[in-house]
């Protein structure tokens, strides 16, 4: 799952802090993204940059473009205007030189007005993820354990070259994606690590999800 937002909010005048969220409150917007410290050997896109939102509108309008298959009637359900804070995307990758091919890292938050309404939104994020592709495409999907992340969720969505052949759907890209979600307090977080077949892996998604949860929380 990718999402972007258009307003961007600076965040120089964020003041860092090293502390977990569980003793000081949510960690600054600056870190609350996948760090090369969570993910060694990764790099900062140079395409698709961090972008952060305050803007509710500008968050739904965002979402919609971004997700699986968006139901209007549902996000509006899950995604109130008077929970809404704010919400930040980012993107990473591997290699010496950036390409659309190489393995990436997306991590988001979203952060809302109490920890029921972050629950909420960890379950729709999850349910749009587990959603096929709209119309007819060749992607599997499979949910997979996260350990020692309590509630956290995790989504393969897989499509091969033979699962694209086999599908007639030549236009997909052969594509491999592990996605896991979580909460903290009223915020809700996800990783998607994803690339070609073969160029990521399951253990790989859980160890960065395990290194960003537990420097988000002080874990």
């Amino acid at each position: 799952m990718r999402f972007a937002f258009r307003l961007l909010v600076p965040l120089t005048a964020v003041a860092l802090v090293a502390c977990g969220s569980s003793d000081d409150g949510p960690l600054p917007v600056a870190q609350r993204f996948v760090t090369t410290a969570d993910a060694s050997g990764t790099k900062a896109d140079p395409v698709e940059k961090r972008v952060t939102t305050a803007d509710f509108d500008e968050f739904l309008g965002a979402l919609k473009e971004g997700v699986i298959d968006p139901d209007e009637k549902e996000m509006n359900a899950v995604f109130r205007k008077a929970d809404f804070k704010r919400a930040g995307r980012d993107a990473r990758f591997y290699g010496a030189k950036h390409s659309p091919t190489a393995p990436h890292i997306f991590s988001s938050f979203v952060e809302l007005s109490s920890e029921d309404a972050a629950e909420r939104a960890l379950e729709w994020f999850e349910a749009d993820t587990k959603k096929p592709c709209p119309g007819s495409c060749a992607t599997r999907i499979f949910s997979f354990d996260v350990d020692d992340i309590s509630d956290a969720r995790g989504v393969r969505r897989i499509a091969t070259a033979a699962d694209i052949k086999a599908a007639g759907t030549e236009e997909q890209i052969p594509q491999d994606s592990y996605w896991v979600g979580f909460t903290d307090d009223s915020i809700v977080y996800t990783v998607d690590v994803s690339g070609r077949p073969g160029s990521v892996s399951e253990a790989q998604a859980l160890k960065i999800a395990r290194a960003y949860h537990d420097r988000l929380t002080g874990g």
